[in-house]
């Protein structure tokens, strides 16, 4: 799911040795200055966020053939909220073995490359399972069989540099559905899905998650919801947990139900923040045989 609000200024510049556009000395800068009657740079409330300027003359958008010009105090800045979130799922068909890992030189050694290109998300899973590691990133290059990402995200002061248990593994992160695969009594799995944010709304932005209710298998069938903060073997239990800087809901298993619950949130602008969502389920002998699907909401909004 991808959720996109642009905004696009077209502008020019004119070049004159008698006029200056901004005002400088050896340790200050004024980009642009006006004379008004009043304003502040800050207005706020519970619910909103004003920039105003009072008194000045002449001030909008105009146009003509070859320029467009925002004339006035307010119009050399842009306070129009710009909202970007990109979510992305485990790719299983892509699972890759690798065999080492720094998150200080922000690297990750493959056992192969088939399944990967720049540009795009992976996530890494040390020890898969219902107690597994995970990070996330973005891969800026490709040398050899080495992935390096733009940067780390998720559980990245837990995870090893040296894989050792044979169940260590590199997924594409690119899907628009997660799924668990075939399940079994009693043996716990496990799929990630991963958040990108960017913002410039200068008080940040909060992101919600919210299911369309249960994990089910029919009208009448469903996985039960973890309640205890764990999800674990030997009790019929589908859930969720958030990891990553800008993560909430965090260092607990919560259920993915219609009741809406923050996941990521930043009290300042983003240049693509993120979280890794690692769902989790254990199912029993006795859970009916079914193919069991859900629909998962991601919301983004500004912070006033």
């Amino acid at each position: 799911m991808r959720i996109y609000f642009c905004a696009l200024i077209f502008g020019f510049f004119l070049l004159c040795s008698s006029v200056q556009a901004a005002m400088t000395s050896s340790n200050f800068e004024i980009r642009f200055d006006s004379i008004n009657s009043g304003g502040l740079d800050n207005s706020t409330s519970s619910n909103y966020l004003l920039y105003d300027t009072i008194g000045e003359q002449a001030t909008g958008y105009s146009t003509s053939t070859n320029y467009s010009l925002y004339a006035g105090y307010r119009q050399a800045e842009d306070f129009r909220p710009h909202l970007s979130l990109l979510i992305g799922a485990q790719e299983n068909n892509t699972q890759t073995a690798y065999t080492a890992l720094s998150t200080t030189t922000k690297a990750v050694t493959v056992t192969s490359i088939t399944h990967f290109a720049t540009d795009t998300f992976i996530g890494v899973v040390e020890n898969q399972g219902l107690n597994q590691k995970t990070i996330i990133g973005k891969i800026a290059s490709i040398i050899g069989n080495v992935l390096t990402v733009d940067k780390w995200d998720g559980q990245v002061d837990q995870i090893s540099a040296n894989p050792s248990g044979g169940d260590d593994f590199v997924y594409r992160m690119e899907a628009q559905n997660g799924a668990f695969g075939q399940l079994e009594p009693n043996v716990g799995k496990t799929t990630v899905s991963r958040t990108n944010v960017s913002t410039n709304s200068p008080s940040g932005y909060s992101v919600y998650l919210q299911s369309d209710g249960y994990l089910r298998g029919s009208t009448t069938t469903h996985i039960m919801d973890v309640a205890d903060g764990l999800v674990s073997p030997n009790f019929e239990e589908y859930g969720a947990q958030v990891y990553g800087f800008t993560a909430t809901s965090t260092g607990f298993d919560f259920a993915v139900s219609s009741t809406i619950r923050e996941i990521q949130t930043s009290s300042t602008t983003a240049d693509n923040d993120r979280v890794a969502v690692v769902y989790k389920i254990n199912i029993v002998p006795y859970t009916p045989a079914l193919n069991y699907q859900q629909k998962v909401r991601y919301l983004l909004t500004a912070n006033f």
